[in-house]
């Protein structure tokens, strides 16, 4: 059973607790497993609902009516979720569980004849976990489960990448789009700018010149980060009409150090790293593929 906090604002949707909070919802779900807790739906989500003052006009009559009618409760088929107004951010393990303890009460007070799970035995667990905790450095806490969390995550991008190797499914749908994304420690919007741009521009315009076929996909992203780990890590595929491939750069940081001609070499590079790996394991056309690259190389005029 998944339990999981999302945060919730005016405009805004995503996030979790801050730290050391940020896993908590993974600390209780390990506690109910461990106690052979077993709920009639596989995710509880409470939602955090900040209160805003951005909302104006006639929009803050209709957000002013949603945010006084909370807590809300939603039951679908798999989850339940509780929706919980706030009006600042918890600060101690306190008002944390303050939080815990009213989306569970709101739950309970929902629960149906033929939920067969003990409420009083799931405040007993919230009740010792609470003390278990107010010994514990949360922050070490935090740390190791961070850890736990990213090696899961690889392990199922890597997984995901096996199940992709293996299966047998026709190229058939035109490519769309081509993006570059990058993700590193203290690098900000627009560090390849504007080679990363310029270049995906020309390699798609060739590709859907040669009517490029991919799977089950139409774009394709090239996400680089300074470690296979850290790249691999970042080609979540949440929607099924895109795929990520990968590509390093160690030294980024000496990236705008570069010459522009060799800023534009990095940038290309990258690009024919990331594609190539895409093109690899879903068994697309390699010969196409970098033939476009052979070309939008010379038609750019990359230096050595």
């Amino acid at each position: 059973m998944q339990f999981c906090f999302i945060k919730s604002g005016y405009g805004t949707y995503g996030g979790t607790f801050d730290e050391p909070f940020r896993c908590f919802g993974r600390i209780i779900s390990d506690r109910f497993q461990q106690e052979e807790i077993e709920f009639p739906y596989k995710e509880i989500e409470i939602q955090l609902a900040c209160f805003s003052n951005k909302p104006k006009g006639k929009d803050k009559e209709i957000y002013n009516d949603w945010f006084n009618k909370l807590p809300n409760y939603y039951r679908g088929k798999s989850m339940v979720r509780v929706t919980l107004p706030i009006f600042e951010t918890e600060r101690i393990l306190d008002d944390v569980f303050k939080l815990i303890y009213h989306g569970f009460e709101i739950i309970f007070a929902k629960k149906k004849k033929d939920d067969l799970y003990d409420t009083e035995r799931v405040k007993q667990i919230l009740f010792l976990l609470e003390k278990e905790l107010q010994n514990t450095d949360l922050w070490e806490l935090n740390k190791k489960y961070e850890s736990l969390l990213y090696q899961e995550a690889l392990n199922r991008r890597i997984d995901e990448r096996k199940e992709r190797e293996n299966r047998i499914i026709e190229n058939k749908k035109v490519i769309r789009d081509l993006r570059f994304y990058y993700h590193f420690e203290n690098v900000g919007y627009r560090y390849f700018d504007p080679y990363d741009n310029e270049i995906c521009d020309e390699i798609l315009v060739k590709l859907r010149e040669k009517k490029f076929k991919l799977p089950d996909y139409t774009h394709l992203y090239v996400q680089v980060s300074d470690s296979f780990e850290n790249a691999l890590y970042q080609t979540v595929r949440s929607e099924n009409w895109y795929i990520c491939g990968m590509a390093i750069l160690e030294d980024y940081k000496d990236y705008t150090k570069k010459k522009e001609t060799e800023k534009k070499r990095i940038v290309f590079n990258l690009i024919r790293e990331g594609l190539n790996d895409i093109a690899k394991i879903d068994k697309l056309d390699l010969q196409t593929l970098n033939d476009v690259l052979d070309e939008v190389e010379n038609e750019i005029q990359i230096a050595e």
